[in-house]
């Protein structure tokens, strides 16, 4: 079997020419397979960090019906330990009650239907990048305490309302006895977050003054959870899952949260499946013509073996490990590649 290699190997270089545009061509469709699987994997695992860091966490606990209709009435007051039993849970990082509500801001310029978000600003350090993404220049700060009159809005929010830090904006919600309520609140901060759709929906403020504001007393929307990775979300959601007795209080994941994400990033692995089937039928189809021609050449040579007794077998053997060590030669060269790795999951994590 040595002499087999040996022999195999020698004649994959007689050809030197050709050979080396197979192999050429082996390593540029492994390293454009590397270069796409690399750019593909950095938006997706950019895209689903963005929004777990915003608005999603990784876990939720909420009432039945939230995340399709989200009202001030659709909450829940947790039990005084259930907090504690979250926070000692294997695999949190950490956890923030929220209120979300459904309403309108106002200024002198426009108006918007937004979604308002109250947070324990503290609290909400530990599951979203809310304060990293909050600007501290010309005034611009992240909210003080839960009772502050104080909102935060986005860039772009801002330039639409015609809003600066420190001017005044009036919120108008739907409180959970039914009746329209609005107040003014001070733009404490201004935020950019990576995705746009966020920015241009979402506001903060202070989760006692819009429980006040919502009539709600101590009931909360939401309890977001931050897990250690998000490859265990499913395994904190199911310890979580065993603290609660009410059946209308859910647990989810962020994959049972955001669907369509998933299926985006099904979608998009879908879609490499078909590229590389596409290059890997190529690459067969390069090979298989160079032993063709490989073989065609060494019609007497061939003859030649059989006549000193070389089994067909061992002829068969031989052709198919000149076509193993193209491909291997081919992979290596590919795979020489493998810095387009790290530059490749830069350009996902830009564009995404």
């Amino acid at each position: 079997m040595k002499t087999f290699f040996k022999l195999t190997w020698r004649n994959v270089w007689r050809n030197r020419r050709r050979s080396l545009v197979v192999i050429s061509s082996i390593g540029l469709g492994i390293s454009a397979m590397i270069f796409v699987m690399a750019v593909m994997n950095g938006m997706n695992y950019q895209m689903i960090d963005n929004t777990i860091s915003t608005s999603l966490g990784h876990v939720s606990v909420h009432r039945e019906g939230l995340m399709n209709n989200i009202k001030s009435e659709i909450s829940f007051e947790p039990a005084p330990d259930f907090m504690k039993k979250i926070e000692e849970t294997e695999g949190v990082e950490g956890w923030a009650p929220r209120v979300k509500i459904e309403g309108m801001v106002r200024s002198s310029e426009a108006s918007q239907g937004v979604l308002i978000m109250g947070i324990d600003p503290e609290r909400e350090k530990t599951v979203s990048k809310l304060y990293e993404y909050t600007s501290k220049d010309n005034g611009s700060a992240y909210l003080e305490d839960p009772g502050s009159d104080g909102v935060l809005i986005s860039e772009s929010m801002a330039a639409k309302l015609d809003l600066i830090t420190g001017d005044r904006m009036v919120v108008m919600i739907q409180n959970a006895a039914g009746r329209l309520t609005s107040e003014a609140f001070i733009v404490q901060g201004i935020f950019k977050s990576p995705v746009e759709s966020f920015d241009k929906y979402f506001i903060f403020a202070g989760m006692e003054k819009l429980q006040a504001m919502a009539v709600m007393g101590s009931r909360i929307s939401e309890i977001s959870i931050r897990t250690e990775t998000r490859d265990n979300a499913a395994e904190v959601k199911n310890r979580v899952g065993t603290y609660i007795d009410e059946p209308e209080i859910q647990v989810q994941s962020w994959q049972e949260m955001a669907p369509s994400m998933v299926s985006a990033i099904r979608l998009f692995d879908t879609m490499m499946y078909i590229f590389f089937a596409i290059v890997f039928v190529t690459v067969i189809f390069s090979v298989a013509n160079t032993m063709v021609m490989a073989v065609m050449e060494r019609f007497h040579e061939i003859g030649v073996m059989k006549c000193i007794g070389t089994k067909p077998s061992h002829i068969f053997l031989m052709v198919v490990l000149e076509a193993l060590n193209l491909g291997f030669a081919g992979m290596v060269a590919g795979k020489g590649h493998i810095h387009l790795i790290k530059e490749a999951r830069k350009i996902g994590d830009v564009y995404a």
